[in-house]
């Protein structure tokens, strides 16, 4: 009897030593609740999507060639221009210029059309830019673009933010915002 009193008791005062400890260690039910959230319903997505587009786009291979570091930009183009467009689970994707197209594996390509094969790989480089969505504090929001902003590959967008070149010719788009054409 006195082995079953005995195991009852170091039971109740492990589930007590663990509750206590839970209740320490976990914080409020709130904020278990906050970090249960995914990314996706902790980040104001409204914030990055544009309700008019903005004027003054230009698209990328103009913006490539007369835009300086660091200036505001309007960007229009496609989405795609890369086998694959996204950066996933971040809030970036490849914009291809408005004036390309991208043609099926062994097509022949004219002179406002790529594909995707090493072939193209410098022509992609020329008309196409990475463009990050940035959040208030110039860091890259980390939820992919395809669920914040809806966006699907193709997509024909318009982009507002701030360019960002390097002396080696390399070419980002800062985007604050994003307005999708329909």
């Amino acid at each position: 009897m006195r082995t079953a009193t005995t195991r009852i008791r170091c039971l109740a005062l492990v589930a007590t030593v663990s509750g206590v400890a839970l209740s320490i260690g976990c914080g409020s039910a709130a904020d278990s609740a906050a970090l249960a959230l995914s990314p996706a319903t902790r980040i104001n997505a409204s914030q990055y999507k544009l309700a008019e587009e903005p004027d003054g786009a230009m698209g990328v291979i103009a913006a490539r060639e007369s835009v300086e570091d660091g200036a505001p930009l309007v960007l229009v183009g496609r989405i795609g221009g890369a086998a694959n467009p996204w950066i996933d689970g971040r809030a970036a994707f490849t914009l291809l210029d408005p004036s390309m197209a991208v043609v099926a594996k062994g097509e022949d390509t004219g002179e406002t059309e790529l594909c995707l094969d090493d072939c193209c790989a410098v022509d992609r480089q020329n008309c196409t830019t990475l463009v990050k969505v940035v959040d208030a504090q110039g860091k890259l929001v980390s939820m992919d673009s395809r669920e914040l902003l809806d966006l699907k590959e193709s997509d024909m967008v318009v982009v507002k933010g701030t360019a960002q070149k390097d002396e080696a010719g390399n070419f980002v788009m800062l985007a604050t915002g994003v307005f999708v054409r329909n």
